[in-house]
């Protein structure tokens, strides 16, 4: 396994990150036999035409797409007793792939040339959700500090700079974000729903029924109420963190449920860091369509 310890670059800054360095794409740890040679084949795996793949930068809402997504195909608003990561494509071995049980909802962060090339040629659905990158920048520094496996407990002011350059798993978001715009522009006719993490908290029946349409699932709107009311962030943190391996965990907290606010970067950024971030983003973000709220 081509594990690494992967340096920030910063000048005074020695923290490292312990992940995965597969041709120089930069994947987390998994930790069960032959991961590489199982991430390697993926692009070989046979999808199903009723396969829904979820998209997404990590911490920009996968588990929350994830959950209202699941329940909606199934008609029904029970608690899904999985936790995400049992559906996160690589994650998987391609045995446990094929013997999920359809419609399989996938997850994953990874770019779409290393997912199976049979998604695409059955033109599977798939959920993009965006979110503004200051607070997953806030919500992936915690991340980092609370999963042991990260073996991380470097200073924000250090990470963010980090963060920035890419030196994070599955690589620096303007250039997903970037990658994923331009999937999109080259298939038009592609069927890909885009949601923003910060809509769904403004207005979260909204974007569930929007959702169901793309779907085609038929939604009353009790079942809409319903599901919504399991998937507010406290109530999926309090029932779905129990479902986490605590010694996996710094002091034995469970942190895959942070917070799930907008605008939590407030209490994070300097107005200096702030400023800095805002010049890097109008730079690398100044052909791109994304709309991105930081606030709302």
């Amino acid at each position: 396994m081509p594990e690494t310890k992967l340096k920030s670059g910063n000048a005074g800054d020695d923290t490292h990150l312990r992940v995965m360095d597969i041709d120089g794409y930069i994947i987390p740890t998994f930790p069960f036999q032959d991961h590489e040679k199982h991430f390697r084949s993926m692009p070989g795996w046979r999808a199903r035409e009723d396969d829904i793949i979820i998209s997404a930068y990590p911490k920009a809402g996968t588990h929350w797409l994830w959950e209202v997504a699941s329940m909606l195909v199934r008609h029904k608003a029970e608690r899904i007793p999985e936790i995400k990561e049992t559906a996160m494509m690589e994650g998987l071995t391609e045995e446990t792939f094929d013997n999920m049980s359809s419609p399989r909802v996938i997850n994953t962060h990874v770019y779409f040339k290393y997912l199976p090339k049979d998604f695409f040629d059955k033109k599977c659905k798939i959920l993009y959700i965006i979110r503004n990158p200051k607070d997953i920048a806030v919500s992936f520094y915690n991340h980092h500090r609370k999963l042991l496996e990260y073996e991380f407990d470097g200073a924000w002011e250090d990470y963010l700079k980090r963060f920035i350059k890419g030196k994070v798993d599955y690589g620096s978001w303007f250039d997903y974000t970037l990658e994923m715009e331009k999937f999109m522009e080259e298939n038009q006719d592609y069927p890909i729903h885009v949601l923003y993490y910060e809509d769904m908290k403004e207005d979260s029946i909204k974007e569930i029924k929007r959702l169901a349409g793309f779907l085609n699932v038929e939604a009353s709107d009790e079942l809409v109420t319903q599901i919504n009311s399991l998937c507010q962030f406290d109530k999926m943190k309090n029932e779905k963190n129990s479902g986490e391996d605590l010694s996996e965990w710094r002091d034995n907290n469970p942190g895959m449920y942070r917070k799930g606010q907008v605008a939590d970067w407030k209490n994070w950024f300097t107005v200096a860091q702030n400023d800095m971030f805002d010049s890097i983003y109008k730079e690398k973000m100044s052909n791109s369509k994304v709309q991105v709220r930081f606030s709302i």
